[in-house]
């Protein structure tokens, strides 16, 4: 599991898959990223857009989940900007 991947998964408190972070979770993550995290946050970005693409139409299910971790990513990375 890559870095990012698993100080998400920390912030977790409930395993649901459909449980959400708590509000201050994006900011602790993006205080934990250093370049490498940075990095991977884009390239796994542009992996979700790329797979989204191959996401039949009727599938919006898939394409939500898709859409929300992509936009977890662009608010991490926002945050490691601040």
């Amino acid at each position: 599991m890559r870095k990012l991947q698993k100080l998400i998964a920390a912030e977790y408190t409930n395993p649901s898959p459909q449980s959400n972070l708590p509000s201050t979770a994006i900011p602790r993550i993006a205080s934990k990223c250093r370049n490498d995290e940075v990095a991977d946050a884009h390239i796994l970005i542009k992996q979700l857009k790329a797979e989204l693409a191959t996401v039949p139409d009727w599938d919006g299910d898939t394409q939500d989940d898709i859409w929300k971790t992509i936009e977890l990513f662009r608010a991490i990375l926002a945050k490691v900007r601040e």
